[in-house]
Formats: C-alpha cells, sequence, structure tokens
C-alpha cells in the first residue's frame, strides 16, 4: 500500500531523458518536498488542539475527515519552490496546509509561523502564511473557507494588539505605522513591538506579503484593504540608500545605520546581507531597476553569483 501511494504521488512528474542520475536525484527531492510536513491527524479526523485538547475535524458524507491537519515548519522561504510545486503539481495537499493553519487560528486567534502538536514554534521570528493563503487563491486552491482564511491574513499583516510571540512578526506594528521596521542593535536576533535587530530584512518580508495579500483583497472586493495594503507594499523604497545603492537598515529616529557595510550579515538582515537582500522586492522590480539604474542592476545581478 504504502509503495502504490508513494508511486502515485511520484508518479504525477514524469521525468524524460536517459540520465539515471537525474532521474534519481529528481526524485529524491521531490519525495523529501512531499515528506516535509507530518500528518497530525488521526484516521477518524480528530486533532491535537492548541490548549492541548482533542479537537475534530468535520466528517463528510463517506464518514471520512475532510481534510488533514499537519504539522508545519514555518513557510519561510517556501514560497520560492515549496508552494508552487504544492499548487501546480498538489492542490489538495497545498489546501490541507491550510486547514492546518485555519484550524489552529480558530483555536488560538493567529496564524502560526510554525506549528507542531497546533503549538506555535516560531523558528524565525517572521511568519508568510497570510502570503501563502494569498498564493493559493490566487492559483485557484479554494478548497477551505475563504473569508476566515482571508480574515486571519489580514490579520497577519495589519494587526498587533494581543500577538502572540509564536506567531511572529511582532514588530508589525512600527512596519504598518512608519512604513518600516527599525533596526535596533541591542536587541540582536530578537524582535519585539519597539523594533527588529533584523529590520531591514523584516521591511522587505512585510512589504511583499504586504502585496500579495493586497491581491487577495483586491479578488474579495475590499477596497479599502486593498489601498492600505499596497501602500504598505512599498515600505521598502524607505530603506534604499541612494549614496551606497544598497537596502540599508534604519534606525527609530529614520536615521540610516552608520558603518554600513553591505556585506556584513546578521546586522539588520537576517541570515544574508545588503548585497543579496537589496534584490528582495520581487513584487516590484522595475521599481527597484528604476533606483539603482539598469546597468548597475544587471551587472549587480550577474556578478553575485560569481
Amino acid at each position: 500500500n504504502a509503495l502504490n501511494v508513494w508511486n502515485e504521488n511520484l508518479g504525477r512528474i514524469t521525468v524524460e531523458g536517459k540520465n539515471e542520475s537525474d532521474k534519481r536525484k529528481f526524485y529524491t527531492g521531490l519525495y523529501h518536498a512531499l515528506l516535509g510536513r507530518g500528518l497530525a491527524s488521526d484516521v477518524n479526523g480528530a486533532y491535537p488542539m492548541n490548549n492541548g485538547e482533542v479537537g475534530q475535524i468535520p466528517l463528510g458524507t463517506d464518514g471520512k475527515p475532510q481534510h488533514n491537519h499537519y504539522n508545519t515548519d514555518a513557510i519561510w522561504g517556501g514560497f520560492w519552490n515549496l508552494t508552487q510545486l504544492w499548487a501546480m503539481v498538489y492542490p489538495e495537499y497545498y489546501a490541507d496546509w491550510i486547514q492546518s493553519q485555519l484550524l489552529v487560528y480558530n483555536d488560538a486567534g493567529w496564524l502560526g509561523d510554525g506549528i507542531a502538536n497546533s503549538k506555535y514554534v516560531s523558528g524565525v521570528g517572521t511568519n508568510f502564511t497570510g502570503l501563502a493563503i494569498a498564493a493559493a487563491y490566487s492559483a485557484g486552491i479554494r478548497d477551505f473557507d475563504v473569508e476566515l482564511a482571508y480574515e486571519a491574513a489580514r490579520k497577519n499583516e495589519l494587526e498587533w494588539t494581543g500577538r502572540i510571540e509564536g506567531a511572529g512578526k511582532m514588530d508589525v506594528r512600527q512596519f504598518v505605522e512608519r512604513g518600516y521596521s527599525p533596526y535596533l542593535e541591542h536587541l540582536g536576533f530578537q524582535t519585539t513591538d519597539a523594533g527588529s535587530g533584523f529590520g531591514a530584512s523584516h521591511t522587505l518580508e512585510y512589504a511583499f506579503s504586504a502585496h500579495a495579500v493586497a491581491q487577495f483583497a483586491k479578488a474579495l472586493g475590499k477596497e479599502d484593504d486593498y489601498e492600505q495594503l499596497s501602500r504598505l507594499s512599498k515600505g521598502w523604497g524607505q530603506l534604499y540608500d541612494a549614496e551606497s545603492g544598497f537596502i540599508r537598515p534604519r534606525d527609530a529616529d529614520g536615521n540610516f545605520i552608520e558603518d554600513f557595510d553591505p556585506s556584513q550579515p546578521w546586522r539588520g538582515f537576517q541570515e544574508g546581507n545588503a548585497w543579496q537582500y537589496t534584490f528582495y522586492v520581487p513584487h516590484d522590480p522595475q521599481g527597484l531597476i528604476v533606483l539603482l539604474g539598469e546597468e548597475t542592476f544587471n551587472n549587480r545581478l550577474d556578478s553575485i553569483f560569481t
């Protein structure tokens, strides 16, 4: 039975060619991509709730659960490749992942960064679940409570009152009110309501996810939300430093940080530096090209790989 299940899942993509080594690499990678989230609900639809009790997933007319519930690592970075794979080849798995997030949202009031037995496990301190939900909707995957999903995604981008640490984005108030998250050197790897040790990368991340949820709002006819989120999606521009030609952290007073080295990691940028993160404007590449200049943009994009 296990062999049949795996053959059905892996067999949804057929690789042509005669290079057995390449095929082995491809299907091993595909296997890992599907294995990354662990089933957390039982065959009868029982699942572990955030408060430690046992919840129940609604059953269909066939007596089987309408969806599964998964433990899930943070989706931070996963939207570059994993959710795209799900959308194209495993839409029902993508929908289940969203249902898992909404179960926890219903139980505890916030989308989770990562969840383990429905407990929040914030490994990176940010949260792209709202973006991933909006992306699914845009891809035509809507086998979930769309209004509830939008409510959760909107709250994730715009609200902070009562926000718990496991939901990530503890500095989202700063982003909503200022348009950027201040870099606070003394926080190190921490994030608080006042700002973050990763203020620059958070600003870029929140701008991108605001853009994504703005498209969700527009599709549902929520114009006020669309306009607010679209304004916030431009927040990245506040950190562009024309003098250096890089995204540069700003402090709480609005000043660019001193002794700026674009190659220095971890100072305002999580797991990266300004060379890498300056390109993090996937929703407005033309805007970035205008600021950098086409020649600089092309040369830097080419040279960063070498």
